[in-house]
């Protein structure tokens, strides 16, 4: 045999052993319809049950580089009827309300029982209160479970020890609140909870007592 065909020879065994030409692009092919498929099962399946029960989810649906993310859009808001009403008669509704297991700026409850707030949002100069705000609060341990609270109540005077607290500030100085004294009315709970997301159903119908000696001022309405 000589030197030419042995060469040959171990041409052909080369080519035999030598992948096809097309193979690289199968497999790459093969990659993005197995990332399609699990981008498609994580987006479709899991992100849309988390987003029901979790409000805003971002799933994590990812590719071999882990980079793809599919993102669920947050249901709405709660809706508030909320409404303030004077003395003499002129109203403040109350449409902007925001539901929080998180204490607003400035409220320190470190250690204390699991509470739920709803508040409106706060437009102040300096001490001066530019609209009119709403402050709700509830220990969530014992306001949940569709409970109703009348006032006046006999509850403890020490304020960490309230199941629920409703305030008001107007614009003229006055606040108004459950426990200051003269208030009645009743406020049925629908609803609350921390747990997956901040839940806080509300039927209102209470006039609130003055802290600061003016009017009582009520406040009526629903936050569903």
């Amino acid at each position: 045999m000589t030197e030419q065909q042995i060469k040959d020879g171990f041409d052909r065994i080369d080519g035999a052993l030598a992948p096809p030409m097309d193979a690289a692009e199968r497999v790459e092919r093969r990659v993005r319809a197995r990332r399609r498929r699990r981008r498609a099962a994580v987006g479709g399946g899991t992100a849309l049950a988390l987003a029901a029960v979790a409000g805003t989810v971002v799933a994590l649906a990812s590719g071999d580089d882990g980079s793809d993310m599919v993102a669920v859009d947050q249901p709405p808001g709660p809706a508030s009827t909320l409404v303030m009403t004077r003395p003499d008669g002129s109203t403040y509704a109350f449409p902007e309300v925001t539901v929080s297991c998180q204490p607003p700026e400035g409220e320190d409850v470190t250690g204390g029982p699991q509470r739920i707030w709803a508040t409106s949002p706060r437009h102040i100069e300096g001490q001066r209160v530019t609209e009119p705000f709403v402050y709700v609060a509830g220990i969530v341990d014992k306001i949940a479970g569709g409970r109703s609270f009348t006032f006046p109540n006999d509850w403890s005077t020490s304020s960490d020890k309230y199941p629920l607290v409703l305030f008001v500030a107007d614009t003229d100085g006055n606040e108004a609140a459950s426990s200051a004294g003269g208030e009645s009315g009743t406020v049925r709970v629908l609803e609350a909870s921390c747990d997956p997301v901040p839940v806080l159903r509300l039927a209102v119908d209470v006039t609130l007592g003055s802290e600061v000696g003016e009017s009582s001022l009520d406040l009526a309405g629903r936050l569903r």
